[in-house]
């Protein structure tokens, strides 16, 4: 039997490399399973912006702000690399770090 690719994402600053499965709807299920502490208060519906994360590398693996997340990022000012983990699909080779980036 034939194994299934793996889906390898980064999240920093635990530089924590957590492997996820192409059934995962989200990258927030991924960091939640994985014991991170993400805050989502929301419940992962793209309404409360506190599953934020910087994309540090791959950020041309994910695709266009779907409307929820765009909204999102219009209201509250995102820039290109922050994105809501909750709205977006797991990709290999992502480096997420969880938060804000502190200049």
């Amino acid at each position: 039997m034939k194994a299934k690719p793996t889906i390898s994402i980064t999240f920093l600053p635990e530089d924590l490399v957590v492997e996820a499965s192409h059934k995962d709807a989200s990258i927030l299920q991924v960091a939640l399973r994985a014991g991170l502490q993400i805050d989502h208060s929301c419940d992962g519906n793209g309404t409360c912006g506190t599953c934020l994360v910087t994309v540090e590398c791959g950020l041309d693996l994910l695709g266009p702000r779907d409307p929820i997340e765009q909204e999102m990022a219009d209201d509250r000012g995102f820039e290109a690399n922050e994105r809501l983990c909750c709205q977006n699909r797991p990709q290999s080779g992502l480096v997420l770090r969880v938060g804000r980036k502190k200049d």
